[in-house]
């Protein structure tokens, strides 16, 4: 079972793949419920040889965000043997984005990110504004990224920072998750 499951759209499609243990197993069904923490909208999945896939369809009105508990309801091997099944535990969030530009002269580094997420009653992606985002660089032949600025986004839902280290670095933003929404890195970029 995938972790993380991220809502982008007003529907929004899923194929879950079975575990290469349950295929090794000889595994003929399979049967999983899923509930999601403070709601009553049930979920079920179906895996049957010799496809081992199923597919879930997220609504964006209508599917429940948070934790998804999966519990293994049946399954069976070819002989019609019971196998033993785990549980799972997912995450449903909508989508948040991010972009980030940037420009240098000088010693003069500029930096603009703009922050967005999935609003599932405009059905589109919003610039989302007050929202917290992190600025980070790397330094050449480097590959940790280490905390430049935190910033929060205006009210058009873009931050800026600009400071002056005198040398190329690779830059990319971070915006953090909430109840609701998922975390998102930008591409990077080298200014």
């Amino acid at each position: 079972m995938p972790a993380r499951f991220t809502i982008r759209a007003a529907v929004t499609n899923f194929t879950i793949q079975l575990a290469q243990n349950c295929r090794t197993a000889g595994l003929e069904s399979a049967t999983w419920n899923g509930s999601t923490t403070g709601s009553t909208w049930p979920e079920l999945l179906i895996f049957d040889s010799p496809g081992y896939t199923d597919k879930l369809t997220m609504y964006a009105n209508l599917t429940p965000v948070g934790r998804t508990t999966w519990i293994g309801t049946s399954a069976y091997d070819h002989d019609f043997n019971d196998v033993t099944q785990t549980n799972a535990t997912s995450y449903t969030k909508y989508g948040s984005s991010a972009t980030i530009i940037g420009g240098r002269k000088g010693t003069k580094t500029a930096l603009v990110a703009t922050v967005g997420y999935y609003n599932p009653k405009l059905n589109q992606y919003v610039r989302w504004p007050n929202k917290p985002v992190t600025f980070q660089y790397q330094d050449k032949g480097s590959t940790v990224w280490k905390f430049l600025k935190s910033v929060t986004t205006s009210k058009t839902g873009q931050a800026a920072y600009t400071y002056y280290p005198n040398k190329t670095r690779t830059y990319r933003a971070y915006v953090p998750q909430n109840a609701t929404l998922w975390d998102y890195y930008t591409v990077a970029i080298s200014r």
